[in-house]
């Protein structure tokens, strides 16, 4: 009987010990699932924070300072419903903004943005295409001709510093930036592949800049690069050159380059001066046409994205563009550091051999502007 007792009692222990070891084993299991989950959530570190003001902006390409106003400005327009698919984790508004502009800025390859933020390529990319179209529709906010008597004698008066060049109200510029649409990419038969890849798209630029390096206009236009146009062909598609035909800027002129035809409001160089004051002109509109030149610049320095092949709808990259002029006038209304405005490059044209040269004849209206100021 005793001997029974004494089973009965080592099984009880045991069964006890058991239990204890099982509640161990659980313990150990749930803390090593929130240990895990520390870990995905420490994939994504705040740059804000992680990195010094140096690194940020070689990265970034904005002062932290600026970076938290462009986070304040968009923030009320974006909705937390972006997430991993496989985590269901919601990603924050400030990484969204900081993954797109460090994806646009074009710095390293895309899957390493995304993994440095703790999302995949697929997840990046929505949050991209978001973020352009909230960015874009401010653009009449951001982007826009000057429109009272005050702000159009303030832009001129600033041109005329320059290089004493009067009644400028903006300068003129286009370039092209090469375009794949993701459509081609998918649901195609090799042969319908290899057909699309021979007709390459590109996407027209133009800009009108002022002489803070601002983008005061901007049309942008599917080209088909097997069509070829001339930037004065161009120009008579835009929206700025009927307001000019209107009237809407009296009297006041832009500034253009020799693939221009010469107008009533848009003047380019002399292509063979014959006088002193035909030289002095020259010498002005080539100085003072120098702001778009490096408008232009400093827009693709900072958005590296605009140097190589933009993938999506053309709806999408029109609205990345936008987004893209609408950062860059946010940094130069900032004074942002972050791009040496200093630095000396040639503006960005890969398509040079697309734009017709045309002859600019003699057009009265500049002929007299030069006997009048030079």
């Amino acid at each position: 009987m005793k001997d029974i007792e004494s089973f009965e009692r080592s099984l009880k222990d045991f069964q006890y010990v058991e239990s204890v070891r099982r509640f161990q084993f659980s313990a150990e299991i749930i803390k090593g699932m929130g240990n895990s989950s520390r870990k995905k959530q420490h994939k994504r570190f705040n740059p804000l924070c992680h990195l010094n003001e140096h690194q940020f902006r070689r990265k970034y390409r904005y002062t932290k300072e600026n970076i938290r106003r462009i986070i304040e400005i968009v923030r009320d327009d974006l909705e937390i419903d972006c997430y991993e698919p496989t985590e269901r984790e919601q990603v924050p508004i400030d990484l969204q903004i900081l993954s797109a502009i460090r994806f646009w800025g074009g710095t390293e390859h895309p899957k390493l943005t995304a993994m440095v933020h703790g999302v995949s390529l697929k997840t990046l990319k929505k949050i991209t295409r978001r973020i352009a179209s909230v960015l874009s529709s401010k653009a009449s906010r951001y982007i826009r001709m000057p429109a009272t008597l005050s702000e159009k004698e303030r832009m001129m008066r600033s041109f005329q510093e320059l290089a004493n060049m009067p009644q400028v109200i903006g300068t003129l510029l286009q370039t092209r930036v090469r375009f794949q649409s993701k459509d081609s990419r998918v649901h195609a038969t090799d042969d319908v592949r290899r057909s699309q890849a021979n007709t390459k798209k590109i996407v027209h630029m133009q800009l009108v800049c002022d002489a803070d390096y601002k983008i005061r206009d901007l049309d942008i236009r599917l080209l088909d690069e097997g069509s070829p146009i001339t930037d004065t062909e161009m120009f008579c598609l835009s929206k700025i050159k009927e307001r000019f035909e209107q009237n809407e800027f009296r009297g006041r002129i832009l500034l253009g380059n020799e693939s221009f035809s010469c107008s009533s409001y848009l003047f380019t160089p002399e292509k063979l001066p014959k006088s002193l004051p035909e030289e002095l002109y020259n010498h002005a509109h080539s100085v003072t046409y120098a702001s778009a030149r490096k408008c232009l610049n400093i827009l693709m320095l900072r958005f590296g994205i605009l140097g190589s092949e933009v993938i999506g709808s053309f709806a999408s990259v029109k609205q990345t563009i936008t987004a893209l002029a609408i950062l860059h006038n946010m940094a130069m209304d900032w004074s942002d550091p972050s791009i040496d405005t200093e630095t000396s490059v040639s503006p960005f044209n890969s398509f040079n051999a697309l734009n017709g040269i045309p002859t600019p004849g003699e057009h009265s209206s500049r002929t007299k502007f030069i006997k009048t100021h030079f």
